[in-house]
């Protein structure tokens, strides 16, 4: 899912605030993801180019800052040099860039670390003053502490979403979703989501004309709107050692018919508490689970196995091959035989 909205206008009639255009500001913590502070700032770029090209004003110009103003290490240990203290960050949007991708422990560690508890801090003033708040993957954590993300749509990382959705029960996660965009906050999935989310913000501030071009010049796929054909379910539910009892026992019975009351007696629980802990934990109902559970496998199956469609379809509980094909392609955004030509080329 992708929510966009018509580009914002200052009082000149043009996108952007006082000089027409949109001011970004880039506020990066030690240990942030650099591919994704790099393919924003290339982003913004490329729709400063394209925009010339077309005779109209650049419609973005940005700053980098950090707590301090003095420079950064990203997760990779590269020493990135900002432009200023956050103290002088007043862009119309902060795209905020904080610790990488780790393990969930590390990144509860890391939201409480001073400089993440500082710049969380600050982010409801940010919010207050008219602009813009936005962040990808674990970076999403900080908005979430600052209480942005409350009462609205948003999304993380896909394989971060259980314990998001524990320590923020106020928020609507949409854990499938690549970008959930709103007046004053947006967030996008893991890590490459950032490109995402820098599109949707050229999208908003530039207009949709200005966004496509970016996309088919940096050859970005704008179409995608899910999480989903990525996230791996194991994941999911080893966070719930009855989920992942009952994944287990679904996994080794995926060619059978599967019932919910069996599955709960095999994990030790009722049905209710089952149906309660996979939603708690994945984010899904046990019958979504298992549809999910059957097609991720089915998708294996077809990149590395020589067996039939049809077959495939046999060893995942279907036996209407055409309802299997449309269900595939529902959840994978591609056909059974598209999916395994994509592998087998690659």
């Amino acid at each position: 899912m992708v929510t966009t909205a018509a580009p914002t206008k200052g009082p000149d009639g043009r996108a952007g605030g006082r000089d027409g255009r949109t001011a970004v500001d880039l506020v990066v913590l030690d240990g942030f993801l650099a591919s994704g502070f790099s393919v924003t700032l290339d982003v913004l770029a490329t729709a400063n180019v394209l925009a010339e090209a077309l005779g109209e004003p650049a419609p973005f110009r940005w700053r980098t800052a950090s707590l301090g103003g003095g420079p950064v290490r990203s997760s990779a240990g590269v020493l990135l040099e900002v432009d200023g203290d956050v103290e002088g960050a007043d862009g119309d949007v902060w795209m905020v860039f904080g610790q990488g991708m780790a393990s969930p422990e590390r990144v509860l560690s890391d939201v409480a670390r001073p400089d993440s508890r500082a710049l969380s801090a600050r982010l409801p003033a940010v919010q207050g003053r008219g602009a813009t708040v936005a962040a990808s993957c674990s970076s999403t954590f900080l908005l979430a502490e600052a209480g942005l993300l409350d009462g609205v749509t948003a999304t993380t990382c896909w394989w971060l979403a259980p314990i998001f959705r524990a320590r923020y029960p106020q928020v609507d996660l949409r854990m499938e979703a690549i970008v959930c965009a709103h007046e004053r906050v947006a967030t996008a999935g893991a890590a490459m989501a950032q490109l995402d989310l820098a599109l949707a913000v050229v999208r908003r501030r530039a207009g949709h004309a200005i966004a496509h071009a970016c996309a088919r010049y940096l050859v970005i796929d704008d179409a995608r709107s899910s999480q989903a054909p990525y996230l791996v379910l194991e994941h999911l539910s080893r966070h719930d050692e009855v989920v992942a009892r009952a994944e287990r026992w679904m996994s080794e019975r995926l060619a059978r018919p599967i019932e919910l009351r069996d599955a709960a007696r095999a994990a030790g629980v009722s049905e209710r508490t089952l149906a309660r802990r996979f939603v708690a934990t994945t984010g899904l109902a046990p019958a979504r689970f298992l549809r999910r559970l059957r097609i991720e496998t089915a998708a294996r199956l077809l990149a590395t196995t020589d067996l039939s469609i049809a077959r495939v379809a046999e060893e995942v509980g279907y036996d209407d091959e055409r309802a299997f094909r449309r269900a595939f392609a529902r959840e994978v955004r591609r056909s059974p035989a598209e999916h395994r030509r994509a592998h087998r080329t690659a």
